[in-house]
């Protein structure tokens, strides 16, 4: 059976790395709006254009319905775009993310794409709404696990050796995988919430969601993406079968554009490959709902409740808090380990919030030696802040004092211009006497090319073009006279190679 449309009009929308925007826009034709949806695309729009033709025709379809367009757009760094700073979306979706850089090497191909879904999920995590989702039915031990978490792709495969995580005795058993300088914990055993056919995620709040497609088989079976969400904060919460009847006129495209011979129409590609929509919800465990700290009368630790999840300005005023409170410079694992414990920022998204700062000022970031040290003093902050405070008032007395002057001026110029019956028919007097002066202009124009003063300035203008050609045309029989004597080669090769006409002679 089909799937069920999953957005409303309720929805807050962000679409990421869009092709040919025909899923944009044909969601929000569902929708009747696209006020609440923003699509992106990684490409520019000139590149967007030249790989998918049909992009421009989609765009402005997605924005008469109202829908807002970013190119340019690194799915992997969404905080650094101004324009998403601080908003908060209920629904994030990726469709189909392949990095598309043609690797034949499989096993470095697959490596790629997982680095790509691990930065997805660590800079989109942090722009979902708040919320909450119901404790997900257990699986039983009769339950068959999804191919997903089959990394061998073929068969069973043997237990790897576990080390269990602290304080989840019943969780999830972690590893560590390195591939390309980035080191992740996976999850060996699929999550508690995954499941397939379920047709809609059951909330309390409803909560902010990730939705990623994918197609299923080899290779894609092997980028374990229950596993790297897991390891970003996020939990699997339903797998649906993915159809793409569902989004009318909704047309898949390669990330390196339509490829004769490999390419198929009609979205045959995706639909071969029985593709699947996964959604993922933020893991509850993992953001902490208080943190310790020690009370100073009794010298015991005691627990501070840190209220619900946390938007992107709430965790920037509180990672400025740290700097300002500490006044000391910290190096991002130190951050990472900090922000959790004291301020309930969650570790994965502490990169992101501290880049935020820097990009806008707010803190700085040293490279010493192979580290990266960054610090904020609350000083500097208040000198800061005093600063553009004198500068807006500097602005607004400068702008007072030109509105006076313009008032006075229009004072000024409204003496003696008092309306009379008198003088509103001067001005209609005026106006005909211009109108008629501008009717006479035009009439003079036609006559301009008889004027003798005209046609004695284009007789000098045309003797001198005469002289200059003349003077150009004896500088080329120097230069071949120069080319026959000092190299005895024939003109007619020598005309025919540098385009000189045969005739050519002084006018």
């Amino acid at each position: 059976r089909g799937m069920r449309f999953p957005y409303t009009r309720h929805h807050t929308i962000l679409l990421v790395g869009e092709g040919n925007f025909s899923f944009a826009r044909s969601v929000a034709a569902q929708l009747d709006s696209g006020a609440n949806m923003i699509a992106t695309s990684y490409d520019s729009r000139e590149q967007a254009c030249e790989k998918y033709p049909d992009t421009d025709e989609h765009v402005q379809e997605f924005e008469l319905l109202g829908g807002t367009v970013l190119f340019g757009v690194d799915g992997t760094r969404l905080a650094k775009q101004k324009r998403l700073r601080g908003k908060q979306f209920s629904r994030i979706v990726f469709n189909f993310p392949h990095v598309g850089m043609g690797i034949k090497d499989q096993e470095r191909n697959i490596r790629a794409n997982q680095e790509l879904l691990l930065g997805f999920f660590n800079s989109a995590g942090p722009l979902l709404t708040a919320g909450r989702p119901k404790a997900p039915p257990k699986k039983t031990d009769s339950d068959d696990s999804d191919d997903d978490d089959n990394e061998g792709g073929g068969g069973p495969r043997k237990k790897p050796r576990r080390r269990q995580r602290k304080g989840r005795a019943d969780g999830p058993t972690t590893g560590v995988f390195v591939f390309e300088g980035i080191e992740a914990q996976v999850v060996y055993n699929a999550d508690d919430g995954a499941g397939d056919g379920d047709d809609e995620l059951a909330v309390e709040e409803d909560p902010g969601q990730i939705h990623v497609t994918l197609k299923s088989g080899m290779p894609y079976e092997r980028w374990s993406i229950r596993r790297l969400a897991r390891d970003c904060g996020l939990v699997s919460h339903t797998t649906l079968p993915f159809t793409p009847s569902t989004f009318p006129g909704y047309e898949h495209r390669r990330t390196l554009g339509f490829e004769e011979g490999v390419s198929k129409d009609a979205n045959k590609e995706i639909c071969d490959k029985r593709p699947k929509l996964y959604t993922f919800v933020t893991d509850p465990q993992e953001e902490p709902s208080s943190s310790t700290e020690m009370d100073p009368l009794n010298g015991i630790r005691r627990e501070t409740p840190l209220g619900p999840r946390l938007n992107l300005d709430e965790k920037r005023k509180r990672m400025l808090d740290i700097f300002h409170e500490s006044q000391e410079p910290f190096l991002l694992k130190e951050l990472e380990r900090i922000g959790p414990k004291q301020k309930g920022i969650v570790a994965q998204s502490v990169k992101d919030v501290v880049q935020s700062l820097v990009d806008d000022g707010l803190c700085h970031c040293e490279k010493v030696g192979t580290s990266n040290f960054f610090w904020a003093f609350p000083s500097e902050a208040a000198v800061k802040r005093q600063n553009k405070k004198r500068a807006l008032e500097k602005e607004l007395a400068q702008a007072q004092a030109t509105k006076e002057e313009l008032t006075e001026s229009i004072a000024r110029a409204q003496l003696g211009r008092e309306q009379t019956e008198e003088r509103a028919n001067l001005v209609e007097e005026l106006g005909g006497v211009e109108a008629t002066w501008k009717e006479q202009q035009a009439e003079l124009q036609k006559f301009k090319e008889c004027d003798p003063a005209v046609l004695n300035q284009k007789r000098n203008e045309a003797r001198e073009a005469r002289d200059a050609a003349n003077r150009w045309t004896d500088n080329i029989f120097i230069i071949q006279s120069w080319v026959r004597e000092k190299f005895n080669m024939d003109m007619d090769d020598f005309n025919k190679h540098f385009g000189i006409p045969a005739d050519l002679d002084s006018v």
